[in-house]
């Protein structure tokens, strides 16, 4: 194979493998392609502005190569470079997590404004259940000015290991007047207190009933634990849960929790059955219903 500048051979690679690409890759352009593949030599310690026009011969170790590989594989650009863009931060991922979605940077906002207008000069105790990466968690320790005692819980020991492991690259952006503790729990179990804010992102998929709309690179790649419920257990999941965060809310404390559009209405339902006075079902920024807003009181 002739000897070609990687920029030239990307260039290539793209206009030959486009309709494979956008078919596991919805939306993928070669700007992203670029971004990601100098993330990647980032990462394999090679960093030069001029990355584009060195000399690329393909070679099965090569981290390049490595690189286009996986690309034509369909595994998520996240999972080959280890690394996800939220907010304003680059956080470590696994297969061991979700993917953060750019909506859930909406539910981490609605939560700053309630701190910045109830907290301001007093802490806050949070609660991040589901915590994955612990993008949403991690990034109100970065973005928030008034003191947050965070705890952030998963079922999943590794995901746990990996938001630890987040919590640890992303120190130096983090006051010390925050606090974090890292708990391995489902949901609520193990965690004792009151708090004044409950965040999730909970598994609200239904296995079998929503499926379809998945995308099969979701499917194939990302944890089946933090996607789906059986669809048998969806209402006494969320109930139990609901009950939970009732009971383990402040009296004036709210909780925000990302779900399916299908079923939101359904959830607010239920909520209003637990106990709580007042819900909102939040639009995300295509119009779609995707958060839920509860207050105790």
């Amino acid at each position: 194979m002739a000897l070609q500048i990687l920029g030239d051979y990307l260039n290539t690679f793209f206009q030959e493998e486009k309709k494979a690409l956008l078919a596991q890759y919805p939306g993928l352009n070669l700007h992203r392609l670029r971004q990601d593949i100098k993330l990647h030599a980032f990462l394999n310690g090679i960093d030069s502005e001029e990355l584009f026009e060195f000399p690329y011969l393909p070679h099965r170790r090569h981290p390049f190569t490595i690189f286009f590989s996986k690309l034509r594989e369909g595994i998520p650009l996240e999972y080959i470079t280890g690394y996800s863009y939220f907010f304003r931060s680059h956080f470590r991922v696994t297969q061991d997590v979700l993917i953060p979605r750019s909506e859930t940077e909406i539910l981490v906002e609605l939560a700053l404004q309630e701190i910045q207008k109830n907290y301001k000069n007093k802490k806050c105790r949070v609660a991040d259940i589901g915590t994955g990466s612990g993008v949403i968690g991690l990034t109100l320790l970065m973005e928030s000015l008034s003191p947050i005692e965070l705890i952030a819980s998963d079922l999943s020991e590794k995901a746990l290991n990996l938001a630890h492991e987040n919590y640890f690259n992303l120190s130096y952006a983090i006051a010390p007047m925050h606090k974090v503790q890292f708990v391995l729990s489902d949901r609520l179990n193990n965690i004792d207190g009151e708090f004044d804010l409950i965040l999730s992102n909970p598994p609200y998929i239904k296995k079998v009933k929503d499926r379809l709309g998945v995308h099969q690179q979701v499917i194939k790649y990302e944890p089946p634990m933090a996607l789906f419920l059986e669809d048998d257990f969806y209402d006494n999941w969320f109930e139990d849960f609901f009950q939970n965060i009732y009971l383990q809310l402040a009296p004036n404390g709210m909780s925000l929790l990302e779900g399916h559009e299908d079923h939101l209405g359904m959830l607010e339902t239920m909520a209003l059955k637990v106990g709580f006075r007042k819900t909102e079902v939040i639009n995300d920024f295509t119009g779609r219903k995707r958060f839920l807003r509860l207050r105790k009181d």
